[in-house]
């Protein structure tokens, strides 16, 4: 019975790639991206999730963007004027007049049950699962015996976009990119559409938004990380004229046996100079620096439970928060959502 299951499913997979192939040749390449997801959530096919990165990467580069929104950046009312810090909201009250009016008046806002435990649990997981055959692809297992956690994501170049090829550093750093988890990539974008983020973000940046590869991230931090890690905003490297949001996801509780973040709690209005006496690499920004940019506002140490999330942009000053005789690590989704229009690419889009 095992083996007519599996006989069939393969045999479904390959009939939704053919589909796929035939609505691609088209150019119609959200239609491809649609049907193989829904084909997807049925037959879990390793050959699908992969051409799934692949459709999404390719697909930017056959999109028109257009934007609702007339200026950048907005200067929305301060709905949280009565809340010291970081506001906080529930799910209940997520949306994008809220949380824009967080991100630019406090510098981030925190959303509490974000993801339902069914969620948490499977990206929880997905986590455990990429970076397990990260390990054997490491040790030498050929993508065969890693699909679908680990297929590591090499798009075909084009102008302006470069190979990836600092996995390393982002796994010293306790990040995998979600890119090349195509099981792990499929979950993560199911998730968001399932929690109402994707429709927010769309709203909120004014038109349907595309990830980054190298800032969205499957997270695992170490209990033991080094605690002096560096103070940054992403906005440093990011470039001007972009318009960008990042959805954070704490997987488990942390901020006090586990590493969570600190974060300055409001907006800067410029990016504060890096490298500078005192600071711990040329791409971080100083103690002191941070101490001045902060001013009356001075960092905090945010706690979360499984399931929160955070929400800020390339603005926000902010490190990992990790101190001596933390005793479990920290497992996270980060999710970079760019405009389309106005998307740095370098970042290799992924439209959602």
């Amino acid at each position: 019975m095992s083996f007519l299951t599996d006989k069939w499913r393969s045999q479904a997979a390959s009939r939704a790639l053919r589909k796929a192939h035939s609505l691609v040749k088209q150019n119609r390449y959200p239609e491809a991206i649609r049907f193989l997801t829904e084909a997807n959530r049925r037959l879990h096919s390793s050959a699908i999730e992969i051409l799934l990165v692949n459709l999404r990467h390719d697909s930017f580069f056959h999109h028109v963007p257009t934007s609702s929104l007339a200026s950048w950046p907005p200067h929305p009312d301060d709905l949280y004027a009565d809340q010291p810090g970081i506001p906080e909201i529930d799910r209940q009250d997520f949306n994008a007049t809220n949380v824009a009016s967080g991100v630019f008046n406090h510098g981030s806002i925190i959303v509490r049950n974000m993801l339902t435990k069914d969620q948490v649990s499977l990206m929880r997981n997905s986590i455990i699962k990429t970076y397990a055959q990260h390990d054997k692809a490491m040790a030498g297992a050929p993508e065969t015996e890693t699909a679908p956690w680990f297929v590591p994501f090499n798009p075909a170049p084009r102008e302006g976009t470069e190979a990836i090829t600092d996995r390393g550093w982002y796994r010293q750093g306790g990040a995998e990119l979600a890119a090349d988890s195509p099981r792990g990539l499929f979950n993560l974008i199911n998730c968001l559409q399932d929690a109402g983020i994707t429709d927010m973000v769309t709203e909120y940046l004014g038109e349907r938004p595309a990830l980054s590869v190298r800032k969205t991230s499957l997270r695992q931090i170490p209990k033991d990380l080094n605690a002096e890690n560096g103070w940054h905003q992403d906005g440093a490297f990011l470039g001007q004229g972009i318009r960008t949001v990042n959805v954070w996801i704490a997987l488990t509780d942390c901020g006090v046996d586990a590493p969570s973040m600190d974060m300055v709690p409001r907006r800067m209005t410029n990016i504060v100079p890096t490298g500078t006496e005192g600071a711990m690499f040329d791409w971080s920004v100083s103690q002191l620096a941070v101490r001045d940019a902060a001013g009356e506002t001075p960092p905090v140490r945010l706690q979360f439970r499984e399931g929160d999330a955070i929400i800020f942009d390339e603005m926000n000053l902010h490190r990992t928060g990790v101190s001596p005789g933390m005793t479990k690590d920290r497992f996270a989704i980060e999710a970079w959502f760019f405009a389309p229009s106005c998307y740095p690419i370098e970042q290799l889009p992924i439209m959602v």
